[in-house]
């Protein structure tokens, strides 16, 4: 299943954090597989002087990863876009739902915190009513379990497919692929490129 990706914005002191922490407890406890990301305007280091890490990056070091007995960082010295870092989490692990503090991006639906211009995409404004929130998030991955469909991404923007062009566009990569050489089974196929 492909992760439901939740952003959630608002100005400082509004709750933001509080919340999605309340909701990561809420989900994991369904058993689900949570990842989340926090999305700062200003210039936060968690690295910091004196550190052997800090000295590996000061060096030249673009991704530094740090592992110890109880985890394992990984700093990549250099400002990512939201939807590259969300790419980079699923090559991680699998996760069900992906929450985004301070959300931006168009692409990624949001929840609005708080007296707040509105973003585009944004599906609602939170008012204080968790469990509707909780049952927002939990049908909507619902409705993707049951789905597991293709997702199709034309310009950035996904494109929703109903089950004809779906099985339309999966038995045909499918059936192209399988004649080619080194290729067995198929799980997943991922496919990119630019039509200029």
């Amino acid at each position: 299943m492909r992760p439901y990706i939740l952003g959630f914005y608002g100005k400082s002191n509004t709750g933001k954090t509080t919340l999605i922490t309340e909701i990561i407890r809420q989900l994991t406890s369904y058993g689900l597989r949570i990842a989340s990301i926090k999305i700062s305007d200003k210039k936060i280091n968690i690295d910091i002087p004196s550190k052997d890490t800090y000295e590996h990056a000061k060096a030249g070091s673009k991704l530094v990863v740090m592992s110890s007995a109880s985890e394992t960082d990984f700093l990549l010295k250099q400002k990512g876009e939201t939807n590259s870092i969300i790419e980079q989490m699923k090559s991680l692990g699998k996760y069900d739902v992906i929450l985004v503090e301070g959300a931006k991006h168009k692409s990624i639906p949001k929840i609005k915190i708080g007296d707040i211009e509105e973003r585009e995409n944004t599906l609602l404004t939170y008012q204080g009513d968790f469990e509707e929130l909780i049952k927002i998030i939990k049908k909507e991955i619902l409705r993707r379990k049951n789905m597991e469909k293709t997702c199709l991404k034309v310009n950035g923007k996904e494109v929703p497919l109903s089950e004809f062009p779906d099985d339309i566009i999966k038995n045909t990569i499918c059936g192209m692929l399988k004649s080619l050489k080194g290729v067995d089974k198929i799980k997943t196929v991922e496919i990119y490129f630019e039509n200029e």
